[in-house]
């Protein structure tokens, strides 16, 4: 059994991760994108749901045998995240 606080660390690494990225994708963000996911929960979620699609996007493309539709389907999805959260920043959400 998970203990809680292991998935809760998981949780908060893996929005860590998404964030860097992120700010890494979306330079033009970077002064403010910390700040936004430090006082909107909902982007710092949206964080972690870029950092795990991310790594597993990463996994897929170093893998031969992963489906090239899938890989297709996880690039898309990091794409509408990265929309998603521009979306958010502008105060369109």
């Amino acid at each position: 059994m998970v203990r809680k606080e292991g998935v809760a660390h998981l949780t908060r690494q893996a929005a860590e991760q998404g964030l860097a990225r992120l700010m890494m994708r979306l330079p033009a963000t970077r002064s403010t994108i910390r700040a936004v996911a430090a006082s909107q929960p909902h982007l710092y979620e949206l964080c972690g749901a870029y950092g795990e699609a991310c790594a597993v996007l990463d996994r897929m493309r170093r893998d031969r045998s992963a489906e090239p539709a899938i890989i297709t389907e996880y690039e898309i999805i990091c794409a509408e995240i990265e929309v998603d959260v521009i979306r958010i920043l502008l105060g369109d959400q």
